[in-house]
């Protein structure tokens, strides 16, 4: 990722370009009711607990993409088909949640969630973002380890050191979310297009839309190589980090 304290950082210099095949999810607002956008997000994780049925399954897209940042593996699901196989293949590892706390908001991403996963007695807080498109389908799915050094940049206690509910839910205008900024899932389809100039241009222009495209283009591969090379890092992905102190915020 670039250096967020550039003045000028990379992501900031990709359009919105709302009305064209570049367009950005911000481009789209909400079509439904809140409770629409909250029912996805959770029943998203109902796919992955163990007693659910495997019937129950969320509003994919065709083209959905699951990014889950480190220590997590980047891109662990493209297209719906593999999106909900894989939800199947989790239900595998015995999984309860100790929470879910899931909200709407009126700007992209419309669901926004704090959970807890429990695989088995061993907890695991995750935060994670839900991408929309005007069907209401899943376009993007964004992860992280719901730590305080592993939150995206500017989604932060800011210069107090003291989290607010606007911060812990990531309401900042400078939260660094991938989502936000891949070209294409704003436009008429909500699909992206990975050999399109507008989708190479912006790849020149920010190092995690270039990473996201070639791993798109080889999902398996990709997939199986970050596994291989991170598998120390997965095993440990739900201890806090040095110095981090879990729950960060009390509201």
């Amino acid at each position: 990722m670039e250096d967020m304290d550039d003045p000028n950082p990379p992501e900031m210099m990709i359009p919105a370009s709302c009305g064209t095949d570049s367009a950005l999810s911000t481009c789209i607002t909400p079509e439904f009711a809140p409770e629409y956008y909250i029912d996805q997000g959770v029943k998203y994780f109902l796919t992955m607990q163990s007693d659910i049925p495997i019937d129950v399954i969320p509003n994919y897209s065709d083209l959905v993409i699951r990014w889950e940042w480190p220590p997590w593996l980047l891109l662990t699901g493209y297209n719906r088909e593999v999106m909900i196989l894989t939800d199947i293949l989790l239900k595998l590892n015995p999984t309860t949640y100790d929470l879910i706390d899931c909200r709407f908001f009126e700007e992209q991403p419309f669901c926004r969630c704090h959970v807890i996963f429990n695989y088995g007695g061993e907890l695991c807080p995750i935060y994670e973002e839900f991408t929309f498109n005007r069907d209401g389908e899943i376009t993007f799915i964004e992860a992280w380890s719901d730590y305080e050094s592993l939150l995206p940049p500017g989604m932060d206690a800011g210069e107090d050191g003291i989290w607010s509910e606007a911060e812990y839910w990531g309401e900042d205008d400078d939260v660094y979310r991938l989502a936000n900024i891949v070209p294409g899932l704003g436009n008429a389809e909500s699909r992206i297009n990975l050999y399109a100039d507008w989708m190479r241009n912006a790849a020149r222009q920010n190092q995690d839309i270039d990473d996201l495209v070639k791993r798109c283009k080889r999902p398996m591969e990709t997939w199986i190589y970050q596994l291989l090379t991170h598998y120390e890092e997965l095993n440990g992905g739900c201890e806090p980090p040095e110095g981090d102190v879990y729950p960060y915020y009390a509201p």
